[in-house]
Formats: C-alpha cells, structure tokens, sequence
C-alpha cells in the first residue's frame, strides 16, 4: 500500500478523499493531552480508518489528559519513570498484536517503549510512524545521531513544522519519509465564540474596561507566569513603550511562581498590568483574546501561537528559531504577527510599536489571522494528512 509522496508534502492532497481498504491502527502515547482532543476526534471520524488510541489516564507535569470518553476506542496504557526515561509496556504490546496494519508512537527517544515497539511493530510487518517535533534545533553530534537512529526506525515521520522536516533533510534523512502534519487546537469551537461574540449572543467580556485607560493598546499574554515564559521582557517593553510617549495596558492570563515577581516589577514601574489569574472557561478566554490588539509572547510561543490566532489576534515573540516551537511557523510577519530580537526588550518594545502603526484594520487582521487557521493549522487537515501517511505505509 506504499505510495510516494512528493518531498514529503502530503498536505498538498490532504482534502482527498479515502480511497483504500479499512486501514487499522494503534496510536501509543504517555498520555494523550486535552489539547490533542480535536484531532484525535478528527482522526476517530475518518472513514477508512479503524484508530484505537492508547495511554495514560493521570495528568503528567501538569498536564490535563485526555479523558478515556473523547474518542470511541481509547484504551488505557499506564507507564512508569525509570530516571529520565519513560517505560510503556503496552507500546511492545499492541505493537506484537497481529490486530493492527500500522502503529503510530510518540517521537521521544527517551522513551524506552517507543524504541522497542518500533522495533517489534517492524518485525511483525506493521507500518511505523513517528508523531513528533522532528529537527527544530541545532544538537550536539552524539545527540543528533540518537535523534537520526530513533527516527529511521519509522517509515514515516510527522512532525509539526516545515523547519522541523528541512532540519532532517539537512541531517541526510530522507526526504520523502518526512510529513509536515502542523498542528492545531479546537478550531470549531473558537469558530462558534467568534460568531457569538459578533452576534453579540456571548455575555459580554471585554478586557479594555480592566483598566483605567481603556482607549490604550491592549497587550495579552495567556498562560503559566514562569521564567521561561520572559514576562519581564514584555513589562519592560511596556515600560519602554510608556517613556516614548505610546502607554499600553497589559493583561495577563494564567498563574504561576514568578507572579509576585512581575507584580513587583510591574509596581515599580507604573505601569498598567491586569493580573487576571488562571482561566479555564474557554469561553471567556476567547473573548479576553478576541478583543486584545496583540498576543505577545516573549518566551517560546507554542500552542499560544494557535490559540491566538484562531480568535483573530496576531501574535509577537522572537525570533531566535533554535529555542522556539514549530508553530511560530504560523507567524507571517506583517500580515499575522512579528517577530523580535531574542531577549532584547527594546527590540520588543520597537516591534509592538511597528505593529500598531500598520495601515491595516483590525477586522482586515482578525481576518488574515483566522485565515491562517482554516488555511493549514486545523485539525480536520490535519487529520487528513495523517491518514494518507498511515495508508501509505499500512501493511
């Protein structure tokens, strides 16, 4: 059932419809996170797809996972921490059961079940994929060659960005075993708080009226308030921003250890910052998103990058591409966001400033944004990509 693909590009075909025999298939994780909720469902509805998904049932370094009723076959795999490495039986398992063509593992190499149910899926005839970051950063020669072993045990590799499938080409694997899938969030329901929002059907929340000027730039951040995350770098822009004469509100969304540090931060240099706390009403959040001007992440951008997006806000974070994470590849500077100078809070303060100088509308990059999205980074397509990979090389 092999068929090639041109220079991995499979998302060029992925609206196609199925055309193959009923293709079944074990998808092995830790854990499956919420977040990964839209496309497992995607994946779930796909005709000419029998999927039965597999991992832990317990949150896992903070993260919420998701729950065994969101898919129709989810079967629990609990696995255990030997030091740093990660032991999931349940990965030789269903990799030795002659129930299933293919088998889909998470692509971390420091998960000793992954290695040693590639190697059983293989020797029992199964196609063998990998879901994972793929080459988004430069490594040391011993760690990028555990990288190229771990990876060439797959026929096919998926990974989230083009800059994680051109590192790999780069490393001499080959080019047409590598699948740029991206990544996405729940796109319809986003869909359906936009359009209540519009509608004026959602109770109203808007974050402009936190603060004492309401007319000033809204900056938005959501998510933990860690050091990774940079958030001085974005109270010193703003700080930055005030003294050239252009104030700005900052709202920040989530909680976390550094949070009196940055209300310190913020105090001392009065400046407006909201402290709005953990959100889990996603409702809310959408609107707190809808209604900012910019998302600024100075950290790592991420999933953020999709979640701000999706509700029609463009995003800013930097532009160091080593020690970012795929989806920053959904950043189209001056038409979705903008990137800045790694750690250089004037370069921060500068490119916000750029930006809320740009000739366009509000509505024209709300929907450029929302564009983006639909355009690649949605889980229907995403799925799509998928399923052709796995029929590709399903046994």
């Amino acid at each position: 059932m092999r068929q090639k693909g041109e220079g991995g590009r499979f998302w060029m075909s992925a609206l196609e419809e199925p055309r193959e025999r009923l293709a079944r298939v074990a998808a092995v994780y830790h854990i499956w996170p919420h977040y990964r909720l839209p496309v497992m469902r995607a994946l779930d509805a796909l005709e000419g797809l029998d999927i039965v998904f597999f991992g832990d049932t317990a949150p896992y370094q903070g993260i919420k996972p998701a729950p065994l009723s969101a898919v129709r076959r989810f079967r629990p795999a609990p696995f255990k921490m030997i030091g740093s490495f990660i032991w999931q039986p349940e990965a030789v398992r269903q990799a030795l059961s002659p129930k299933y063509d293919a088998m889909i593992f998470l692509g971390d190499q420091h998960q000793i079940g992954m290695w040693l149910g590639m190697i059983a899926a293989r020797s029992t005839g199964k196609g063998v994929l990998l879901w994972s970051h793929g080459w988004i950063k430069r490594e040391s020669a011993p760690r990028a060659f555990l990288r190229w072993l771990f990876h060439r045990l797959a026929h096919r590799v998926l990974v989230y960005s083009e800059r994680g499938r051109e590192g790999g080409i780069a490393q001499g694997f080959p080019a047409d075993r590598i699948v740029t899938v991206f990544n996405s969030l729940d796109v319809a329901a986003a869909d359906g708080i936009v359009a209540r929002i519009e509608n004026r059907a959602l109770a109203s929340v808007n974050p402009h009226t936190f603060f004492a000027a309401p007319e000033h730039p809204l900056l938005i951040c959501v998510g933990r308030l860690t050091e990774k995350v940079r958030l001085d770098l974005l109270l010193d822009a703003a700080a930055q921003l005030g003294e050239d004469g252009r104030p700005v509100n900052v709202l920040l969304v989530g909680d976390g250890p550094v949070r009196e540090e940055l209300e310190r931060q913020a105090q001392q240099q009065e400046l407006n910052v909201h402290f709005y706390g953990e959100c889990y009403d996603e409702e809310i959040t959408g609107q707190l998103i809808y209604h900012s001007d910019i998302m600024v992440a100075p950290g790592k951008i991420g999933l953020t990058a999709m979640h701000s997006l999706m509700y029609g806000t463009p995003a800013i974070t930097h532009s160091n591409l080593d020690r970012q994470m795929p989806e920053v590849e959904a950043i189209e500077p001056g038409r979705t966001g903008a990137l800045f100078t790694f750690g250089d809070a004037e370069d921060l303060a500068r490119t916000i400033a750029e930006w809320l100088d740009t000739p366009r509308t509000r509505e024209d990059v709300r929907k450029m944004a929302r564009a983006a999205i639909h355009d690649k980074w949605h889980p229907q397509t995403q799925a799509q990509i998928i399923a052709n990979a796995i029929r590709e090389v399903a046994r």
